[in-house]
């Protein structure tokens, strides 16, 4: 499931900037991309804490923070707003919903 997640985000990352770049909002759509591919990774995070035996509550605080300021660091690195790249993260968090949804109605 995880590397579905991935690889549909990476494929939404790609429609995205060719929309966004039609439109003449290359910059959005490099953030939503960023953000896509930032928040594709965050399967692959809970993974790894929880399998550390990881506490639930401290696990989510830690990716909420994390995932914040590398989508904070990815704008200013492109020079945009925050908002596109933190939008791509939540884009993220429903394709990997789309993916366990999916899933599940195969089990």
């Amino acid at each position: 499931m995880l590397r579905d997640s991935v690889v549909a985000s990476a494929i939404l990352a790609l429609v995205v900037t060719t929309i966004a770049a039609l439109f003449g909002q290359l910059g959005v759509g490099i953030g939503v991309a960023a953000g896509l591919l930032l928040g594709s990774a965050n399967g692959y995070a809970i993974q790894t804490l929880l399998g550390r035996a990881t506490p639930f509550l401290a696990a989510s605080m830690l990716r909420l923070a994390t995932l914040s300021i590398l989508g904070l660091l990815l704008a200013m690195v492109f020079g945009i707003s925050a908002w596109p790249v933190m939008i791509g993260v939540a884009g993220a968090q429903l394709v990997m919903v789309g993916a366990g949804v999916r899933q599940g109605l195969r089990a």
